[in-house]
């Protein structure tokens, strides 16, 4: 499969197949659009429909799969048409599609990796809430580089969409299916990881988040975090400010666009794993993407912090 971040004349022939076998399987099973999207991903990947059904069904099916045969799709026109129907399989089981993080995010993501790290061309990566896989597959097609991915949910439906996204795209990674707080991964060059703004047995999750997730880097390693736009205001009693100033620094804040979310705005917080003597973070806060100009003047100004902060 081709590895690049140009969407090809294919994509909409491959969005259309994937919807009608979606559709088509939903006549004949009525399963809910989860398992279609696992079964259609399954059948194409074998190349053949292997579901147990009568002779006139499979025919139905080998024949909305055949205008893939001979054709090549690379990996955002994989990617992207997975992403449409999970969102899709949200809105039909009225399910928060928070969970699944939009493209942008993730792109921006992998331009923190390529500028944190600019020498480096291996990087272990791990989504230790990686729900569907978007975020960490966005980031892998967007970095050019040898990585070893890893990633983590608590929810089978979720870990199984990401397995077979995975499988579709060609992408090598380890999913471990347990809850977040029982990972433990060490060595990693970067984790990143889109968090949900609640409460776990009245502790704050973000705040639990970070700490943990801090121990699977390596002593030079970064955490980028898509963090609730309130991150710093829960700290009332300064007790995760304590515990994470031993350890690490935050080393700058992206504050998103007003009109990207409809409610629950979220900022990136990149995170470094040591003790930054000097102070100087970058904050920007980016304007509408939508405001090409003044989006680019943003950009080049946090490319500029870059050139000036990072020079390994």
């Amino acid at each position: 499969m081709e590895n690049t971040t140009k969407v090809s004349e294919n994509l909409e022939l491959f969005s259309d197949v994937f919807s009608e076998s979606c559709n088509y399987l939903y006549e004949i099973t009525k399963k809910d659009y989860f398992q279609l999207i696992l079964l259609t991903a399954e059948n194409i990947l074998a190349g053949k429909v292997l579901n147990d059904f009568d002779d006139e069904t499979i025919k139905k099916l080998e024949d909305i799969y055949k205008p893939l045969e001979d054709v090549s799709f690379n990996v955002e026109d994989v990617r992207k048409t997975f992403q449409a129907q999970v969102l899709r399989a949200f809105k039909e089981l009225n399910l928060d599609n928070g969970y699944a993080t939009p493209d942008t995010l993730g792109i921006l993501c992998a331009y923190l990796i390529s500028r944190l790290k600019p020498k480096q061309k291996n990087y272990s990566i791990c989504d230790p809430l990686m729900g569907t896989g978007n975020l960490i597959y966005t980031i892998s097609n967007h970095l050019d580089a040898n990585l070893n991915l890893f990633g983590c949910d608590h929810d089978v439906r979720f870990v199984k969409l990401a397995k077979v996204q995975a499988d579709l795209l060609e992408t090598p990674i380890e999913i471990f299916f347990e809850d977040t707080f029982n990972l433990n991964l060490s060595n990693m060059d970067f984790v990143v990881f889109d968090s949900p703004n609640i409460f776990d047995d009245s502790d704050y999750f973000p705040y639990k988040a970070v700490m943990k997730y801090l121990s699977f880097l390596k002593d030079d390693g970064y955490m980028i975090g898509v963090l609730p736009i309130d991150f710093f205001e829960h700290d009332a009693d300064k007790k995760f400010k304590n515990e994470f100033s031993k350890i690490a620094s935050v080393m700058g804040i992206i504050e998103l666009p007003d009109d990207f979310f409809k409610s629950n705005k979220k900022v990136i917080v990149v995170f470094e794993k040591k003790i930054r003597k000097e102070k100087n973070c970058f904050m920007v806060k980016l304007p509408s993407f939508s405001d090409v100009n003044l989006f680019n003047e943003e950009l080049i100004k946090l490319e500029s912090w870059f050139n000036e902060n990072i020079k390994d």
